[in-house]
């Protein structure tokens, strides 16, 4: 039944960043909708064969569900001796490949069958029943365009992905329950609360059972009291330029990625204007000053990057240091505010010049990531970087630095708040890496995780890990950090015997905050 509800679902990522939030990792390309990929034309043709593909998913998934009911009818006949051992095969979680090539079983075994044949947890959620195939790919299926989301690293997506935006913007509970409940598609799928639901026997609180599963509702995780191992980290790990994060914001939030010409003539000819309140406006090229650009290893966090995801980078870049360019320009005392303007004009997340002058000496006028040029996802020929601050103030494409007096002090955006709870949803954050959920694992060998940690301007004092769901927490002090680079742990441990597991890795910063929603991976030992 591949992607028969693939619009249906969309909505856990529905129309990309209404809220500002998401504007958050860079500059927009242009501020009108540009086309869609496929002509209106062609449009009934292909929703024909659309059609009769969903219908052809549907005759198969009922031909499945017949005899997987049949065979389960059959087991409730059996006497009580014969029926454990054929419930257990019948029910037994299953094992795939995981697009790395691991072997995972996404669901605990347990003797009672309690997580496959009660929960149901094979059916339940997003990827349950072959709903969605991936979560990056549903929201591509939506009529309208939508921001093209990924998972650098392979940090699994979930639909936290979706509210950082979500949150404040579309509420996703709104527009979840109006696109699956008022679906034809879901509706003969038997689709209903428990399909994405899980209701908590304490409050009643009815939880998205993706989100729910592990910590609430599965038989069989075997806890590990104040668990240890061999723990590592280092500062100085470089990003692949290849999983280096991108965003493309523009006016209607839809994050449609442009297409610009990235050729040397267009590197030489750039230029970009200084302005303002400056005692010397003046216009330069960027090969004006190549012969004072400067290399540094630095990094860049979206400003929504979710909880436990992964769209951070420390790269070593190559640029002109803005110190150069005041220097020449002669910035007034009067100015307060740097606008960093791209090409199609926008000018949205300007900094206080108070912030600029704290953090000037790792502020560049990158043209270099890794030794390569920017590729035109990273905003060709020249992106603005200003660590420590969340990537939306990280302009593409400049092509103006105004130094101005505002009425207004500019907003600094450094992580993104809950609006439920006033708390921060990513700050201070952790991610896992490289390492599918649900990933079997030989008995008796050491497990090597790795993921990241870091706060913004904060900087990072603390790693913290758990596999007791939060009971007991075994810290690893970091001591003095550079807030300018991320924290990238290692982490290796042998279980005592075989079973299911979860960890959790959340961070502590310098000011005392802890990651509210830690990052988590369930796996498996036989």
């Amino acid at each position: 039944m591949k992607k028969r509800l693939a619009t249906v679902a969309a909505v856990l990522c529905l129309t990309g960043a209404l809220a500002a939030g998401m504007a958050a990792c860079s500059t927009p390309s242009s501020g009108s909708t540009q086309p869609a990929d496929k002509p209106a034309a062609q449009q009934p043709a292909d929703d024909a064969a659309a059609k009769q593909g969903a219908e052809a998913d549907l005759k198969d998934d009922a031909a499945q569900q017949q005899a997987a009911t049949a065979e389960a009818d059959k087991l409730k006949m059996l006497p009580q001796d014969e029926k454990a051992a054929a419930a257990a095969e019948l029910y037994a979680p299953k094992v795939t490949k995981a697009a790395n090539g691991a072997d995972v079983q996404l669901i605990p075994a347990d003797p009672y069958m309690w997580n496959t044949a009660i929960l149901d947890g094979e059916n339940r959620g997003c990827l349950g029943s072959s709903c969605h195939d991936s979560l990056l790919d549903t929201n591509q299926l939506l009529p309208m365009p939508h921001p093209k989301l990924w998972n650098p690293y392979d940090v699994e997506a979930t639909t936290k992905f979706c509210y950082m935006c979500h949150s404040k913007a579309l509420f996703m509970q709104d527009s979840m329950h109006a696109i699956h409940m008022n679906s034809a598609e879901f509706a003969e799928k038997g689709g209903n609360c428990d399909s994405c639901h899980y209701i908590s026997p304490q409050t009643g609180e009815y939880l998205l059972w993706d989100l729910a599963k592990y910590n609430n509702a599965y038989m069989g995780i075997t806890p590990v009291p104040n668990v240890t191992g061999d723990f590592s980290f280092t500062q100085d790990s470089i990003t692949p330029t290849d999983q280096v994060f991108y965003y493309w914001e523009n006016a209607n939030h839809q994050g449609v990625t442009p297409d610009n010409d990235t050729s040397q003539a267009a590197y030489d000819s750039w230029e970009i204007a200084v302005g303002g309140e400056v005692e010397n406006p003046f216009t330069f090229k960027l090969t004006d000053f190549e012969d004072q650009m400067v290399e540094k290893v630095l990094k860049m966090d979206c400003q929504t990057n979710p909880p436990g995801g992964a769209y951070v980078a420390n790269v070593n870049v190559k640029g002109i240091p803005l110190s150069v360019i005041m220097e020449r320009a002669g910035v007034k005392d009067t100015a307060n505010t740097l606008h960093s303007v791209a090409d199609d004009g926008w000018d949205v997340y300007p900094v206080p010049l108070s912030t600029v002058n704290e953090y000037l000496d790792d502020i560049l006028l990158v043209t270099e990531i890794n030794g390569e040029p920017l590729g035109m996802l990273q905003g060709f020929p020249v992106q603005l970087w200003i660590p420590p601050l969340g990537g939306c103030h990280y302009t593409k494409r400049v092509v103006n630095l105004n130094f101005t007096n505002d009425a207004t002090e500019a907003r600094l955006f450094q992580g993104f708040t809950n609006p439920k709870t006033g708390e921060m949803f990513n700050k201070p954050n952790t991610a896992i890496f490289y390492t599918a959920q649900g990933t079997i694992f030989p008995a008796g060998q050491p497990i090597e995780l790795e993921g990241f940690a870091d706060a913004y301007d904060v900087p990072m004092t603390a790693v913290e890990i758990s596999m007791d769901k939060g009971a007991t927490w075994t810290t690893y002090d970091l001591g003095e950090t550079d807030v300018m680079r991320w924290v990238d742990w290692k982490f290796s441990f042998t279980p005592e015997k075989p079973g299911s597991y979860l960890i959790q890795v959340r961070g502590v910063a310098a000011d005392g905050s802890v990651s509210t929603d830690p990052s988590q991976l369930f796996f498996n030992v036989k």
